[in-house]
C-alpha cells in the first residue's frame, strides 16, 4: 500500500468520522426542536446538488487536480456542521446546497486520485483499503456521536465534530499533487461526450442498480427490522453495512485484482438477488438476518470493485468524466430509492428492486462478455 493511498484513506476516515456521525442524527436533532422537515430538506438539498454538480466537478478536477479540489471541498463539511449551530434555517439550507456541491468535487477527486496514484494491478486492493478506512470512520463517527449526545448537548457535540473534517483537510494537504498532464483538452466537449457515451451509460446501470438497493436498505430496512425483530436490533443489524466493508473490502478488492472484476460483479449480482429474495420471503428473524448478511457482504464487494472498474475502462483524459458520470448515477439511485420506499412501505419494493437488478444484469451482460480493453476502446471512441 503506497503512501498516497494511505494518506487519502485516512483523510477520508477523518472527514466522514465527523460528517457521518452528525448526518445520522440531523433528523433527530431537528425533530427535538419540532422542525423535523428541516432535517429531511437539508439531506435532499445535499443529494440534489451532489447530482447537479458532478459534471462540473469533472471539469475542475481534470483541470486543477484532485488534491486541490478535495482540500477545498473538505472545508465545507465543517461549515455545514457549524451551520447547524446557527439556528437559522436559511443558513442551514444554503450550506446544505454548498455541501452537496463540495461532495461532488470531493468524490470525483477521490476517484481520480485513487486511480492515478495506483498501479493497474492494484486498483482493487487500493480501492478496498480506502473503502475499509472510510467505512471505519463512518461507523466510529455514528457510535462516538451517539455517546457524546448522551453526555453532552447536541450543539457541543456538533462543535467538537466540526473539527474532524479540518484535520482531514490537513492530512489531504500532504498528498502529492497528481493531475492530468493533458493540457490541451477541450474539457467541456469531453464532459458532454463522456456523459453521452452509450457504453458508459450502459455501464452506469451497474452503479445505479446497486446504489438503489443501498438506498432501499437505509430507507425501509430499519422499519422491517423493527416490525420483525424489534427496535433494539435496528442499530446492531444496520451497522453490518459499515462493519462488513471494514472487514472484507480489502480482501474482495484484492481478489478482484486476481480473479477479475467481472467475476466479482457477477458474484455481487447473485448475492444481491439472493438477499432481496430473502427479504421478500422473510417473516421471521432467521431469514431477515440472512438477507442482511448477504446484502452487507454484497456491499463490501461492490464498493471497491466499482471504484477499481473506473480505472480499468478509463483513459488519462476521460477518467474524471467517467468518475463523475458513475457518481451521478449512484446518487440518482439513492434519491430514487428513498422516494420510492417512502411510497411503497410493503414488500412490493423488494420485487421492484429484484426486477431492477434483473434488468441491469441483462443490459450489462453483453458488456461483461467483452474484454476490458475492448470496453475501454469503445468508451474512448464514443467520448472522443
Amino acid at each position: 500500500m503506497n503512501k498516497p493511498i494511505k494518506i487519502l484513506s485516512f483523510g477520508f476516515l477523518l472527514i466522514f468520522l465527523g460528517f457521518n456521525g452528525v448526518q445520522s442524527y440531523v433528523t433527530a436533532y431537528f425533530s427535538d426542536a419540532n422542525m423535523a422537515e428541516v432535517g429531511f430538506r437539508s439531506l435532499i438539498l445535499i443529494y440534489l446538488f451532489f447530482i447537479l454538480f458532478n459534471p462540473v466537478s469533472a471539469i475542475f478536477v481534470s483541470r486543477y487536480g484532485a488534491k486541490k479540489c478535495m482540500m477545498a471541498a473538505s472545508i465545507f463539511y465543517s461549515f455545514f456542521i457549524l451551520s447547524l449551530l446557527s439556528g437559522s434555517v436559511i443558513l442551514i439550507y444554503i450550506f446544505s446546497a454548498l455541501l452537496g456541491m463540495a461532495a461532488a468535487f470531493l468524490w470525483t477527486g477521490q476517484g481520480s486520485y485513487l486511480i492515478r496514484a495506483s498501479d493497474e494491478k492494484s486498483y482493487g486492493a487500493n480501492a478496498g483499503f480506502f473503502n475499509s478506512q472510510q467505512s471505519l470512520g463512518s461507523a466510529a463517527g455514528v457510535l462516538f456521536f451517539g455517546f457524546l449526545v448522551s453526555v453532552l448537548f447536541f450543539k457541543s457535540s456538533f462543535l467538537l465534530f466540526s473539527i474532524l473534517p479540518i484535520v482531514g483537510f490537513l492530512l489531504l494537504s500532504r498528498l502529492e499533487n497528481i493531475k492530468s498532464r493533458e493540457e490541451n483538452l477541450d474539457r467541456f466537449k469531453l464532459a458532454r461526450k463522456s456523459l453521452s457515451s452509450k457504453t458508459a451509460l450502459r455501464l452506469s446501470g451497474l452503479y445505479f442498480s446497486f446504489m438503489f438497493v443501498f438506498g432501499l436498505v437505509i430507507g425501509i430496512l430499519p422499519i422491517e427490522i423493527k416490525n420483525i425483530i424489534g427496535a433494539p436490533y435496528i442499530g446492531i443489524l444496520s451497522s453490518l453495512f459499515y462493519v462488513m466493508p471494514i472487514v472484507f473490502s480489502f480482501i474482495f478488492g484484492k481478489l478482484s485484482d486476481i480473479k477479475g472484476r467481472k467475476f466479482m460483479i457477477i458474484l455481487g449480482y447473485l448475492l444481491c438477488a439472493a438477499g432481496l429474495a430473502l427479504l421478500y420471503l422473510s417473516n421471521g428473524a432467521i431469514l431477515l438476518i440472512s438477507a442482511i448478511l448477504l446484502l452487507s457482504v454484497n456491499y463490501s464487494i461492490i464498493r471497491p470493485v466499482t471504484m477499481a472498474l473506473i480505472g480499468d475502462v478509463s483513459t488519462k483524459s476521460n477518467l474524471e468524466f467517467l468518475t463523475a458520470l458513475f457518481w451521478m448515477a449512484s446518487n440518482i439511485a439513492v434519491v430514487s430509492a428513498l422516494i420510492i420506499s417512502s411510497i411503497f412501505l410493503t414488500k412490493t419494493i423488494y420485487l421492484i428492486s429484484l426486477l431492477l437488478i434483473g434488468i441491469s444484469f441483462t443490459a450489462l451482460l453483453p458488456l461483461l462478455r467483452l474484454k476490458t480493453e475492448k470496453l475501454k476502446e469503445l468508451i474512448t471512441k464514443e467520448a472522443s
